[in-house]
């Protein structure tokens, strides 16, 4: 394939928050955001939605009104009727007609009529290979390069005037660039097979974090020197040490120190089978981090020795790499290579740490209470980074200066070990093992109905095979000692945790991830499965899923996302793409979340997971990110049905939010050789819309293009799984011509390509037993199309 230059940042629209930590404590990187999609132009023909394909550039969705703006046409289409409404759809490469019979020139004459026939086309599109199921590699969608001016459509007269637009120089990207966003200038990505690495911007939050007056340098003084050494000498430092102690801070500052001029700053998005250091972008003047934390496999051999080769060659050209991982997996061939560049990395100081977030959150008034003896034991500990902040932010949200700081930093450990172990009990109150349950229960489903509550909680004592029958039931504490005994507070049908302590029931979880560190996949299992049962209610549920995506971003337990991801999308699907949704577009989870969606779709999936995926792809994450979408989908194809109708929703989404990303993914998609599954799985599903019908036609305008559609549509007929398909979406392509929904005369000429091989053209036999009327029908048309071709080609033969 072809190296394609693409935009630098997946910008998105999130709302701007207050910024929480990431997982590595100070510093995060939000989603960059887009420009909210708009129309430039309104379409002549009533069965289709607004989009812009002008250049095959931008963002486009339907205008909520009628746009005056000038229509866009389809290949071939005359310029607007006149008043006495003359005028239809030109057939695209019109050429000279001749005039012929069957056995000599003049008119073919037909029970239509007199048809004059067109000229002979280009030799027929071969019949082509069956479809590819094996081993298929999908490669990443470039977005498109810079559109290019096009010439006007000759006898359109234009509509007003739109505002003057500044367009990049040809070549160049475009990067849409949100408020508070740091803008920069990637050069072009290269895709080799389906592994690449993709580009984003670093948010100027995170920038802003290692400053001067603001970076709190690591504890360890002489590691942090000996990391600015190894960055200026070898061009590339490995920072090693668990997630949440400030490494990605430390390495953007690590990045500010080097190089004559100031570097731009990037972050990189690994989607590789495998890590391999000579797909790493290398642009000079740049600056990248690279997160291998929780590799979904380890890299080869010499892939220690591909790091220090691409140091080399990068401070040639003031191009540095900062790679973040952790000591449990920097462990192999690897890493005894890279011994020499690598450091243990040691999170800031706390004290000055927490001094310096209160003062950027605007509460310096507070930051004397640091100074109190109730936070001596906490300075005492230094915890790392993330737990830096997490302080900070209880301090700034507190109510007043007293104990319950301290206490709520501290997980409110005292009072869950109270809970967790209650006085003995007397006769008819629950046994020890229940009322934890229940505390547990309460926690995952704090403010759900109190059944809900229950039902969790006897969920959790069947995972641990404690007896719940009747009768086991019956002799245990009423529902309402159940409760009371795990210090749940009843509100109406609903129970709660003490509201009085802020965020006691997510330090209840993390109590129990911490404390029980052995049983983790057991309690991972309960509490998705409670998430999935269809007992619980669904808000219920909403709210235990809400606890749990919260839990592992805390926790660092992304095994909780691959759960979610199976256990939740075969009984809840749209809970699991609401919350995976969510998750993927999050600043902590989001990296993580994105690349599983495409890990998913490797390998057999199951249906529901195929369809969690497609789902997700044709929702927020496709006005988010549309190419990250657009690559995650094409791996669902790969495993979708002909036809399916969750594929059909997304690739409508897309159309309609970004036409031109989509018709560049399907140009290339349908150019490989053979054309693989999911190129075809796309296509017939851009053709059951409206909206995708527009796209395909306009595709048509030159001779690949044409070339392109003729064959896709061979190539589903000729497929056994999809020949059904196709001929029903072919016969609602017929219906609509007739009914002047469609374009007939384009549509005509096009499908009589697609039939004019004879291979094909026994399909055409079941519009004839449908539809008495043949001759006189659409597909009476075609086939009349078909054998004026025939002729002309047999006579220009001889």
């Amino acid at each position: 394939m072809t190296d394609n230059p693409f935009t630098a940042g997946e910008p998105d629209n999130s709302p701007r928050t207050p910024p929480k930590p990431s997982a590595d404590g100070y510093g995060h990187q939000p989603e960059p955001a887009q420009e909210d999609p708009s129309s430039t132009a309104t379409p002549r023909w009533r069965w289709a939605d607004r989009f812009n394909l002008t250049g095959r550039s931008g963002n486009a969705s339907p205008p909520e009104e009628e746009s005056e703006a000038t229509s866009v046409l389809y290949p071939g289409e005359p310029a607007p009727t006149t008043a006495d409404g003359s005028g239809e759809w030109a057939v695209p490469h019109a050429r000279p007609e001749s005039q012929l019979t069957p056995g000599q020139g003049g008119m073919l004459s037909t029970d239509r009529g007199t048809l004059s026939p067109p000229a002979a086309h280009s030799a027929p599109v071969p019949a082509p290979t069956r479809v590819s199921e094996g081993s298929e590699r999908i490669d990443e969608l470039p977005v498109p390069a810079a559109p290019t001016e096009e010439p006007g459509i000759e006898g359109v007269t234009p509509g007003p005037a739109a505002p003057p637009q500044v367009m990049p120089a040809m070549g160049s990207h475009v990067q849409n660039v949100a408020p508070y966003a740091t803008a920069f200038q990637a050069e072009s990505q290269h895709f080799y097979g389906g592994d690449f690495v993709r580009q984003q911007p670093v948010h100027q939050v995170d920038l802003a974090a290692c400053t001067n007056d603001r970076f709190i340098p690591p504890r360890d003084a002489d590691c942090w020197e000996q990391a600015q050494f190894l960055i200026k000498e070898h061009g590339v430092v490995i920072l090693c040490a668990p997630p949440g102690t400030g490494r990605r801070s430390t390495a953007l500052r690590l990045l500010t120190t080097v190089g004559s001029l100031p570097l731009t700053f990037v972050d990189l998005e690994p989607e590789w089978s495998k890590p391999d250091a000579t797909k790493l972008p290398a642009a000079t003047g740049h600056g990248y981090v690279l997160d291998l934390s929780g590799m979904p496999q380890q890299p080869g051999p010499r892939f220690g020795q591909g790091l220090i080769n691409y140091g080399i060659d990068g401070v040639k050209k003031s191009c540095y790499l900062v790679v973040l991982t952790t000591p449990d997996e920097w462990t192999n061939e690897w890493s005894e290579e890279t011994r020499h560049i690598t450091v243990k990395h040691s999170s800031p100081n706390a004290k000055p740490l927490v001094r310096q977030e209160l003062r950027q959150m605007g509460a310096e008034n507070r930051v004397s209470w640091l100074d109190q003896d109730a936070y001596n034991d906490i300075w005492r500990s230094n915890p790392p980074a993330q737990e830096a902040r997490r302080l900070a932010r209880i301090v700034y949200e507190a109510k007043e200066n007293d104990n319950t700081v301290v206490e709520e930093f501290q997980g409110w450990n005292t009072h869950i070990n109270k809970l967790l172990t209650p006085t003995r009990q007397g006769p008819g109150e629950p046994e020890l093992v229940s009322t934890r349950a229940t505390v547990w229960a309460g926690a995952l489903i704090n403010g759900g109905r109190k059944r809900s509550v229950l039902h969790a909680a006897d969920a959790l004592l069947e995972k641990l095979e404690f007896g719940r029958k009747p009768l086991d039931i019956l002799a245990d504490a009423t529902s309402s000692h159940r409760l009371k005994a795990a210090a749940l507070r009843p509100h109406g049908d609903r129970a709660f945790h003490e509201l009085d302590k802020h965020d006691l029931a997510p330090a209840i979880l993390r109590h129990l991830w911490d404390e029980f560190p052995t049983q983790r996949d057991l309690l991972r299992s309960w509490a998705v499965s409670v998430v999935a049962q269809q007992a619980v209610p669904e808000d219920d549920a909403r709210i235990a899923l809400s606890a749990l995506l919260e839990l592992s971003k805390e926790v660092h337990d992304t095994s909780i996302i691959d759960s979610v991801a199976k256990e939740v999308s075969g009984r809840r699907l749209p809970l699991a793409v609401e919350a995976l949704t969510s998750a993927a577009l999050d600043p902590t989870l989001g990296k993580y979340v994105r690349g599983r969606l495409y890990r998913w779709m490797l390998g057999k999936p199951s249906p529901a997971m195929v369809d969690l995926v497609t789902q997700i792809c044709g929702g927020e994450l496709a006005v988010r990110q549309p190419s990250i979408a657009m690559t995650r989908l094409a791996r669902a194809a790969v495993h979708a049905p002909f036809p399916s109708s969750a594929m059909v929703d997304a690739f409508r989404r897309l159309t309609q939010i970004n036409a031109a990303e989509v018709a560049k993914a399907l140009e290339t998609w349908l150019t490989e050789e053979p054309t693989k599954r999911h190129a075809l799985v796309a296509f017939l599903s851009l053709a059951a819309t409206d909206e995708g019908t527009r796209l395909l036609l306009s595709m048509t305008d030159d001779a690949a293009g044409r070339h392109r559609f003729v064959r896709a549509w061979q190539q589903l007929l000729q497929d056994d799984e999809s020949q059904s398909a196709a001929d029903e979406q072919l016969g609602r392509w017929g219906v609509a011509a007739e009914s002047g929904l469609l374009p007939s005369a384009l549509l005509v000429d096009l499908m009589a390509d697609v039939y004019e091989p004879k291979i094909y053209r026994s399909g055409l036999q079941r519009f004839f037993a449908q539809d008495r009327d043949f001759q006189d029908s659409f597909w009476g048309e075609v086939l009349e199309r078909v054998i004026i071709r025939t002729h002309e080609r047999e006579k220009a033969s001889s």
